[in-house]
């Protein structure tokens, strides 16, 4: 019999009749989130089953997930969870005696965090003049630099400039996106794909041009930046980029890694799968370009997911301890001092952490409050707001519910944020609720309203429909 068991999700249910301990690690990954077919989340369902089998959990992360966090405050405030903290890398009171110029001091320190203010840089530049010389310093020094963009392809979206055509999706509620590798535009909702068109599909103008950037035009524009610089051996600098596009034949990442892993490599650039896991050893500087985006967006945790992600990023850089004096991270924003940066340069996540509940605690966002979400797709967006809205009404009629309706705020149906993949229209209906108890309580009782909401005349066109507790995207 195995006394060791390694997973991924799906192993919080094996069978292990002496289970004493479940190791979460990187606990606050959303992928435990399973949002297909049974919908669960494997954290949480870990923590669960440790308590009816006696078992202890250690949930890590370098940036938990806010609830995590909040659950580790002191028991004197409540807290559930014992929260032991590490806030120095592995190795930081390592002694390395015959390294030249390493002090044993800077052994597992955190990497440097420079932030460009990109609007006092050239116009439309996409890297920055000094980040452009820091990168060809570590080529010069035979070291490596890894450069983040999370968004594959050559540009989101193509566009003519005299009619305003934009290469949207016949079939989903979204751009196509432009891949200049195959000439194609092809939709990343539905997989739909086909050639750029000569000229413009509206007027045939034949002025269209790719708008905004992905990885395959930044490691182009890199090449040429880059072009008169040489290794130490002389030989041309050698740019790669990891994607889902680079990797989709079996065994290509791997040949990929080993080549970073090798020396191969002097710049890497790619989306979030090189962003997070990897052991580079040779990587002195990690640069996110663009990063912006997640500050100002309509989720209430893409400020959370940004900060993780990048912390994430960071490291990567000084990962042996030979290279960890010089290693360095390097945020490319239009906005530097906002305070999500700000905690960022000092690796300071509970500060981040604290700021954030205070903003979700004056909102009553979660974890000071319960959601839930339930989506429908159907072959009309009308069909699909009716069976929520519907089911919605109909809950107030029925007095089972009545206890617990009055605790729980029912929002009124919406389109999803993408409301058409694949010729589907999709509609959410958001609750909320100050107690667990009562909202699920609520849900348990409404599912008999809710079957019985989609015979209704005005709900026909509707495929299917799904309740998700503790949502991860809204």
């Amino acid at each position: 019999m195995a006394r060791i068991v390694l997973g991924t999700r799906m192993a919080v249910f094996a069978s292990m009749p002496h289970l004493k301990l479940i190791v979460v690690d990187e606990e606050h990954d959303p992928s435990y989130k399973s949002g297909e077919g049974a919908r669960y989340s494997a954290r949480d369902l870990a923590v669960y089953r440790a308590r009816l089998n006696g078992a202890k959990v250690i949930l890590g992360s370098a940036t938990p997930s806010l609830e995590s966090w909040y659950h580790s405050r002191p028991a004197a405030e409540g807290g559930r969870y014992l929260r032991l903290e590490m806030p120095s890398r592995v190795g930081a009171n390592a002694v390395l005696p015959n390294i030249a110029g390493v002090l044993p001091s800077t052994a597992g320190v955190l990497p440097l965090v420079r932030r460009v203010d990109m609007s006092h840089q050239p116009k439309g530049c996409v890297i920055s003049p000094p980040l452009l010389d820091a990168i060809g310093q570590r080529i010069a020094r035979g070291e490596q630099s890894m450069v983040f963009l999370n968004r594959r392809g050559y540009a989101p979206v193509l566009s003519c400039s005299d009619c305003d055509w934009k290469s949207t999706c016949p079939h989903c509620s979204a751009y196509r996106v432009f891949h200049k590798i195959d000439r194609s535009l092809r939709c990343h909702h539905c997989g739909f794909s086909e050639r750029v068109p000569r000229a413009c599909p509206d007027c045939g103008s034949l002025d269209i041009a790719p708008v905004g950037r992905g990885t395959e035009r930044l490691e182009e524009q890199l090449a040429l930046l880059l072009g008169g610089i040489s290794r130490p051996d002389g030989s041309a600098v050698r740019i790669a980029r990891i994607d889902a596009d680079t990797t989709k034949l079996k065994g290509s990442l791997e040949t990929q890694l080993a080549q970073v892993h090798s020396g191969e490599v002097d710049v890497l650039v790619g989306t979030q799968m090189i962003a997070k896991g990897h052991d580079f050893r040779r990587i002195t500087l990690v640069a996110a370009i663009n990063p912006d985006g997640a500050l100002f967006s309509s989720d209430f945790r893409s400020p959370e997911r940004l900060f993780g992600l990048l912390m994430q990023a960071a490291g990567r850089a000084g990962r042996d301890a030979s290279n960890t004096s010089r290693s360095e991270m390097w945020v490319q924003t239009f906005h530097p001092t906002h305070p999500l940066y700000e905690a960022l340069k000092q690796h300071d996540y509970p500060a981040f952490a604290q700021s954030q509940l205070v903003e979700r605690e004056q909102a009553g966002m979660p974890p000071f409050s319960f959601q839930a979400l339930v989506r429908a797709d159907a072959r009309t967006q009308e069909a699909a707001q009716a069976f929520l809205n519907a089911a919605s009404q109909a809950s107030l009629e029925v007095p089972e519910l009545a206890a617990w309706r009055a605790h729980v705020s029912l929002y009124p149906a919406v389109p999803m944020s993408i409301a058409r993949v694949a010729n589907v229209e999709r509609a959410q209906m958001l609750l909320e609720c100050s107690s667990r108890t009562a909202l699920q309580r609520f849900l348990s009782g409404w599912q008999t309203t809710l079957h019985a909401s989609r015979a209704k005349p005005e709900c026909k066109g509707l495929l299917r429909w799904a309740v998700d507790v503790d949502p991860l995207l809204i």
